[in-house]
């Protein structure tokens, strides 16, 4: 059996072991917490939600400018003077459409109308964002603008085009396209990167 003060050196030895065990692993968290390394994968903890927050922001914000400056333009209304010929429209029926379409955010009527030009002319059209129902009944003085794509462009005697509308549109318009190129550039760096 050992004597009493055996077992107290023995005891004094293993605290001593176990503090110096102790103090290293201490060391070796600081140094670990000093590492840059370690700094690093500790900022991109959560990271990629921030991300894709930011991208999301992004787009959102894009499609919020880009969709203001779609309804500005429309809301700035076209000008009567710059018809290659005037008539008369008696609107028949109105649809409502909205609060966000391809035109823009609000809502806004198709409208079918027969249309008897000065000329002589008849035809019967359906157009958007001329006519509302309010018009059902009663006759509007019209202007033929020409033909955009697949429809009739027609302006109101009654509205007066607001080019200035027009102007900020396409200025809201300009600031929409930069957060979008910009969120076209991030997506296309990981995409790039997956490629390789």
């Amino acid at each position: 059996m050992d004597s009493h003060d055996e077992r107290m050196a023995k005891r004094a030895a293993e605290r001593k072991a176990l503090e110096a065990e102790l103090d290293r692993e201490e060391a070796e968290r600081k140094a670990a917490a000093s590492d840059p390394s370690a700094v690093v994968v500790r900022g991109r903890e959560g990271s990629a939600m921030r991300s894709a927050v930011f991208l999301i922001g992004l787009v959102a914000l894009a499609v919020i400018l880009i969709g203001s400056s779609i309804t500005l333009i429309r809301l700035a209304g076209r000008d009567y003077t710059d018809a290659t010929r005037t008539g008369r429209a008696a609107v028949d029926a109105c649809n409502q459409h909205g609060p966000i379409t391809n035109r823009g955010f609000g809502s806004w009527y198709r409208c079918s109308a027969t249309i008897t030009w000065d000329d002589g002319a008849a035809s019967r059209l359906t157009v958007d964002a001329v006519f509302t129902p309010s018009d059902i009944g009663t006759e509007v003085r019209v202007g033929d603008l020409g033909q955009y794509r697949t429809s009739k462009q027609l302006a109101r005697e009654d509205t007066p085009p607001r080019p200035w509308l027009t102007w900020i549109g396409f200025l809201v318009g300009f600031l929409g396209a930069l957060p979008g190129l910009l969120a076209v550039l991030i997506i296309r760096k990981p995409l790039r990167r997956q490629r390789r």
